[in-house]
């Protein structure tokens, strides 16, 4: 049938096709295996964007710290192009209710129980999982890493222990099911590295408080430092846009993002800025609520994604609008989006963990 009908056409209907379906059709036949892996169709299809946020419910217990939903953010909908966020259904991950999630990579999570201590990598499109073995040590903060665009395989780097200008650490490689020990020089002082962490193609951006971003590449465990154009602060994030790395920093009223020209020369170029007084004006928020913080870069496009209280934009920093807003939570000013997660739909993503 897919040869009578022809490629083009057959493309344009699985184009519209949710992402769970077309890693399902994966095994209709070797041409549709090939037309849904190739890049024509992988950049023609939306990012799947994954949030992490609170609950907006009560607390637990008297003070305590409310629990937190993993949610799939709608697709615009509707003349306003606006959508809600519904929580993914994790039942089918029979450890969800006694583990905490703790990061996520391009469709996978990362969760981790404490009591006892055990890592399990969930992939919510193909809705399995994979226990990992437990490192030899203690770990004090843990990463997950996983390029759907290029392999099936993951890693997650455990930091088991800090050095004066660096750390112990344990890497475990889906490819050879095994951790690895390793000890890292980052080139600065360990006091002023954050936590603030952005993985792609293999390597682990970390931002450090001394205004530097360090770059640890997971094949050869070498780290490389760059500095950046403006200062680290708890707003800062870095990421990729168009396979450059990129850097947002803001003083609290006025958000600039930055591109990295020459890693060596620590080369940076401002492509873009933007205001409250922009985010009104193209079309977000009344001026008398208007706030925002930086979240995510779009991986191939000029939009950015920014939490204002209990929505999600997607803002175009072309044309300077908003593209589409997802709203959070039904009591909508108590929600609080902590983390998001951008990526494409990919072979590697339906294979991995399928």
């Amino acid at each position: 049938m897919d040869g009578e009908m022809g490629e083009d056409l057959l493309a344009e209907i699985l184009v519209r096709l949710p992402p769970k379906s077309l890693a399902r059709f994966q095994c209709v036949s070797t041409t549709w295996r090939g037309l849904i892996a190739a890049d024509y169709l992988r950049r023609r299809l939306p990012l799947i964007t994954s949030g992490v946020l609170f609950h907006d419910g009560p607390r637990d217990g008297e003070g305590g710290r409310r629990a937190y939903t993993y949610a799939r953010a709608a697709s615009a909908s509707g003349e306003d192009g606006g959508g809600v966020a519904e929580a993914d259904d994790m039942s089918f991950f029979p450890c969800h209710a006694t583990s905490s999630i703790i990061d996520g990579c391009n469709g996978l999570l990362l969760y981790y129980a404490s009591c006892p201590a055990a890592f399990h990598v969930v992939n919510p499109t193909t809705r399995r999982w994979a226990a990992l073995p437990e490192p030899r040590r203690k770990t004090l903060l843990s990463v997950l890493s996983f390029d759907p665009c290029a392999s099936p395989h993951y890693k997650v780097v455990c930091f088991t222990g800090w050095l004066p200008r660096g750390a112990s650490v344990e890497v475990f490689d889906s490819e050879t099911g095994a951790w690895g020990e390793h000890e890292l020089d980052f080139g600065l002082e360990t006091d002023a590295m954050s936590a603030t962490m952005h993985c792609f193609a293999g390597a682990v951006h970390v931002l450090a408080y001394s205004g530097h971003v360090v770059r640890i590449d997971l094949g050869t465990m070498a780290c490389a430092v760059t500095a950046l154009p403006a200062p680290v602060s708890y707003r800062a994030r870095a990421g990729h846009c168009r396979g450059r790395l990129r850097y947002a920093s803001s003083d609290g009223s006025r958000l600039t993002l930055w591109e990295l020209v020459d890693a060596g020369k620590s080369e940076w170029v401002a492509k873009h800025e933007l205001g409250v007084v922009d985010l009104v004006s193209g079309g977000s928020c009344h001026p008398a609520t208007a706030t925002f913080v930086f979240m995510a870069f779009h991986p191939e496009r000029e939009v950015v994604y920014l939490w204002t209280p209990s929505k999600l934009i997607a803002f175009n920093m072309e044309q300077m609008r908003v593209e589409e807003e997802c709203v959070f939570g039904s009591g909508k000013e108590d929600a609080q989006l902590i983390q998001i997660w951008l990526f494409p739909f990919s072979r590697h993503l339906a294979s991995c963990l399928a």
